[in-house]
């Protein structure tokens, strides 16, 4: 199926009893893209092109056809936690994460961050007692649910989040959230998607 308007951005006030539900997880760092192919929980093929500036968000209802709801799941990730106790804490922990280009959350009366293991390391050492955490990241500071940024490894390869522009940060450690043609790749899925149904 093609997702071209989200049908209800607040799922509390729509009664989904007697729908069966499907759900299509989309990673924090993809909420903001144009252009997504996921496939959904109960192995539906999911194309997703959204014309919107608002984005994903947890619980949108992204489809309905019948008694069968399609709804967006941001999943739990490993995280940086921290509460810092005073506005003055708070501001130097905001300063700190933002030198580093890192998109912060605020949820649960804490910051939360996605897990870097040098990040955490550093603001332990600014004396805040940050932590490693899985959390949903859904409610980011500052609007950039969908920032962008790529890190560079150790082995010298990239990788990003998002789509909109890039930073770099320098790791020892190596994962990889997708490659440098996932977007052209999601826009041929599309297509191909489409044209099947006719």
């Amino acid at each position: 199926m093609i997702i071209e308007n989200i049908v209800c951005g607040e799922p509390d006030k729509f009664d989904l009893t007697g729908f069966e539900k499907d759900y299509v997880e989309i990673e924090w760092y993809e909420v903001a893209k144009k252009i997504l192919y996921k496939i959904s929980k109960n192995g539906a093929e999911v194309g997703i092109k959204l014309n919107n500036d608002r984005g994903i968000k947890q619980g949108d209802i992204l489809s309905i056809e019948g008694n069968r709801a399609l709804i967006a799941e941001i999943p739990e990730c490993e995280c940086i936690g921290l509460k810092p106790l005073t506005q003055v804490m708070m501001g130097k922990a905001c300063y700190e994460i933002g030198n580093r280009h890192s998109p912060l959350f605020y949820q649960e009366d804490r910051l939360l961050l996605p897990y870097d293991p040098p990040l955490l390391e550093a603001l332990k050492k600014c004396g805040f007692d940050a932590y490693k955490c899985t959390a949903r990241l859904i409610t980011p500071l500052g609007g950039q649910g969908g920032h962008s940024h790529s890190h560079k490894h150790g082995d010298g390869h990239n990788h990003e989040h998002g789509d909109e522009h890039s930073h770099e940060h320098n790791h020892g450690h190596s994962h990889e959230h997708g490659d440098e043609h996932s977007h052209k790749k999601q826009e041929v899925r599309m297509y191909e998607i489409t044209h099947s149904r006719r």
